[in-house]
């Protein structure tokens, strides 16, 4: 029988083995998803980047949400049901999602919030394309594998919650680590302490994060509880359980239409004294959006608080009977059970948070991202040094080992291309393209499958300048893109004080001055170690070492 230190040991390095190939099996995919849902926090600031109609619209006046609706029912004279967001600080105009008799997808349709009239704007994804891919893995603007696409997020997001557990126990100086950086010392031991570092660094948050990414999706991964508490005639009553999850009840939401069957068209409802009313009971609490639909009785208008007051998603609604104008309900559900499942979504999306916040969230977004990345480049970096101690000259790469340097390349530093290409689209690819938003997603795949041809061919220092360098060209690109292509570029936004557009093109030039320098950092380092094993051959007689053009992985710090 071991003794309690040698069992110690030993369950350490178990978890260390499990840290490790749970981080690398899925490494690549984790990083896509952390990646680009670090740029979700920021999701409505793409979308006006990438949609430029929508800059200096006027501000809201004070019966925007009766103007719009009197717009969509001149617009769309059959509508059956519809849902208006209005404006606030981050989004001018007015939104409505809406669909008519037929039923079918709703259709989306932006407004002007002073005068109600249809603003006609580019066919984009914009950022709800990184919001998307971050949790369904989205290819298409009207995705067919999203529920497919959904378990794959969660499997990898399970394993990186395991990832994350094993490493605490992994690391025995766990306290030390995060003081600890070394990037002068180059090679594993700075990979080692960059990886320790970005992961001891915002570690709650990282928990936090998986934690409650597995809890918003709960009723597809562990349905079984669902259907045992809510059993109906023909299996699980989902109707039911949703319909409480949101404090309500199955009959108020509504009676699900035959196939074939058409819905009653919507009048134009006064909403003037429902806001009113709601106003009353929520104070100076801002109205967030108004919605209506028949529930098969009646016509019923739901007016819904703003999602940024407060930490729990789920915002409280009122519900009044369009007719009449008579409130029907309150609902803002209290249950601990309930308030404890919104606050965990209200912390993964983030909707409280204002812009100091936002931007904390972001970095420790990013930190997220170079905790992954790191890690999988360490992987290689290791393996390469242990073949290096075995002989003077480095052995060419493994075929496995070459793969890994190989994806490092393309997914880890491919998608920042991708991403800034991405962007650069929706004002390149002319306006009367035919599946326009398809196109710009295509161009998204097009950069990251040019960034796995250059990996394949170079996995090693060169491989990564060159994409992180294109990658860094095209992001310092965008705001003089933003300035050929409208008149909000940083000569007129930021005397204006127009922070959200002059905040982005700002960000994007920094993006690319970072991109460029490590870009620079890594073709300087290749050419001293190719000096410095020019001089080594010099002083050994002129020997020059074997494989000078084995294939590496970017030293950190050099």
């Amino acid at each position: 029988m071991g003794t309690p230190s040698t069992e110690r040991e030993g369950f350490r390095q178990a978890m260390a083995w499990l840290h490790t190939w749970s981080g690398l099996v899925l490494g690549w995919l984790l990083f896509a998803i952390f990646f680009t849902g670090t740029l979700s926090f920021f999701k409505t600031e793409f979308n006006l980047w990438m949609r430029p109609e929508l800059h200096g619209l006027p501000a809201a006046s004070a019966d925007v949400a009766e103007r719009a609706q009197q717009a969509l029912h001149r617009k769309v004279p059959d509508v059956a049901q519809w849902f208006m967001r209005l404006p606030d600080e981050r989004q001018p105009g007015v939104t409505i999602l809406w669909r008519g008799k037929e039923g079918g997808r709703f259709k989306t349709l932006l407004m002007n919030p002073q005068t109600g009239e249809a603003i006609e704007t580019r066919d984009t994804m914009g950022g709800e394309f990184f919001y998307r891919f971050h949790f369904e893995l989205r290819t298409a603007q009207k995705g067919r594998w999203t529920l497919e696409g959904r378990w794959v997020v969660g499997v990898a997001t399970l394993l990186m919650f395991i990832a994350l557990l094993s490493g605490i126990v992994t690391h025995r100086r766990i306290f030390k680590d995060f003081f600890t950086f070394r990037p002068a010392k180059g090679g594993q031991r700075a990979w080692l302490d960059a990886h320790s570092v970005s992961g001891v660094l915002v570690l709650p948050f990282y928990l936090m994060i998986t934690f409650s990414g597995l809890m918003i999706f709960h009723s597809l991964y562990m349905p079984s509880g669902i259907a045992a508490a809510y059993p109906g005639p023909k299996g699980t009553d989902s109707q039911a359980y949703f319909a409480e999850l949101q404090g309500d009840t199955p009959s108020a939401r509504g009676a699900r239409r035959a196939p074939n069957e058409t819905a009653q068209s919507l009048p134009a409802f006064d909403l003037a004294p429902m806001l009113a009313s709601a106003h009353r009971t929520w104070g100076d609490a801002r109205i967030g959006g108004v919605s209506a639909h028949n529930d098969g009785e009646r016509t019923v208008v739901e007016i819904t608080r703003h999602d940024g007051d407060r930490l729990q998603y789920g915002p409280a609604r009122m519900r009044f009977d369009g007719a009449t104008g008579e409130t029907l309900a309150l609902l803002d559900p209290d249950s601990p059970a309930l308030r404890t499942y919104r606050v965990l979504y209200g912390l993964h999306l983030a909707h409280f948070a204002g812009p100091g916040m936002r931007w904390g969230l972001f970095g420790f977004g990013v930190l997220g991202s170079l905790m992954i990345a790191t890690g999988m480049v360490l992987w290689s970096v290791k393996r390469r040094q242990q073949a290096q101690r075995k002989g003077a000259a480095a052995p060419p790469l493994k075929r496995g080992e070459r793969l890994v340097a190989s994806l490092n390349v393309a997914l880890l530093g491919g998608l920042p291309l991708a991403t800034g290409v991405f962007i650069a689209s929706s004002r390149l690819v002319p306006l009367d393209v035919a599946g326009r938003a398809d196109v710009e997603l295509a161009w998204f795949f097009g950069a990251w499958g040019l960034a796995l041809a250059i990996g394949a061919v170079r996995p090693d220092r060169w491989g990564w300048s060159m994409v992180l360098g294109l990658a860094g060209a095209v992001f310092a690109a965008l705001p003089v893109l933003n300035a050929l292509t409208t008149q909000a570029h940083l000569g007129i936004s930021l005397p204006a004080g127009d922070w959200v557009w002059a905040g982005m093109d700002l960000s994007f030039l920094a993006t690319g001055v970072l991109l460029g320098w490590m870009a620079w950092r890594l073709r300087r380092a290749r050419s001293l170690k190719a000096t410095d094993a020019r001089r080594g051959a010099a002083g050994a007689g002129g020997v020059a070492p074997a494989n000078p053009s084995t294939p590496s992985t970017p030293a950190a710090g050099a």
